[in-house]
């Protein structure tokens, strides 16, 4: 094979790879399995299940002893929903990170392939991406904003930190009645750690992925790398 089939096996194989990670944050409703698991595991420490909760329309005991356990129920449903919310957010960071990785190379390899056919022929990762999602300007000087990160700044982020505020909040006092005031301390600074280190994997995506991050810089030495001769001597 040649230079130019070679780039281009590359560039297939990554965008397959890219294209798991993408199918990862996109399918972000299989993150709701871990909440049912919540559910399902608080409402057994009751002795009842999701299919009581349904019956319990029509059955009029069982009604009764889910509005008697109610409270405790929401409590031990609480006390897990911040830690695990906060592990399912390193999911798709992970996932950025890898997409922004593969990204970044797959945008070399389109440059390389384009300057071997002398052809503009793939412009998607080193042209228009840092355009419309990076919000880099144009030749013309057209600019645009990335409206994804901005939805998730402005909405998704500010709505699940008031939901896990709320459900922390919840679960520390009623476990300083139930348990004691070190166990509810402990609960805090658990819950605490796991939000800084979410906090901070974010700002080093942020800082990575930006256009003059780390991340550009060394994918870009190792494609400036010197090319190696057949009797792999440095050339």
């Amino acid at each position: 094979m040649d230079a130019s089939e070679i780039l281009t096996q590359e560039y297939n194989n990554l965008w397959a790879e890219k294209l798991v990670h993408k199918q990862g944050i996109r399918k972000f409703h299989n993150y709701l399995t871990y909440i049912t698991a919540i559910g399902s595991l608080a409402l057994a420490f009751h002795g009842l299940n999701a299919q009581d909760v349904i019956s319990a329309v029509n059955n009029t005991q069982k009604s009764k002893e889910i509005i008697e356990n109610a409270s405790s129920i929401l409590h031990l449903f609480f006390i897990p929903f911040s830690p695990v919310l906060l592990i399912t957010l390193t999911f798709p960071l992970n996932d950025m990170f890898h997409i922004y990785t593969i990204g970044n190379h797959i945008g070399k390899i389109e440059s390389k392939i384009n300057q071997i056919e002398n052809k503009n022929l793939l412009l998607w990762e080193h042209q228009v991406c840092p355009k419309v999602y990076g919000g880099n300007e144009d030749h013309k000087g057209n600019k645009i904003s990335n409206i994804i990160r901005m939805s998730d700044v402005l909405l998704l982020i500010p709505a699940l930190l008031v939901l896990g505020i709320i459900t922390t909040s919840i679960s520390t006092i009623f476990i300083y009645q139930k348990l004691s005031l070190l166990w509810a301390i402990g609960y805090v600074v658990l819950v605490a750690y796991m939000f800084g280190i979410v906090i901070w994997l974010a700002l080093k995506l942020n800082s990575y992925t930006s256009p003059e991050g780390k991340l550009t810089m060394i994918i870009q030495n190792v494609n400036e790398l010197p090319e190696i001769d057949k009797s792999n001597n440095v050339v």
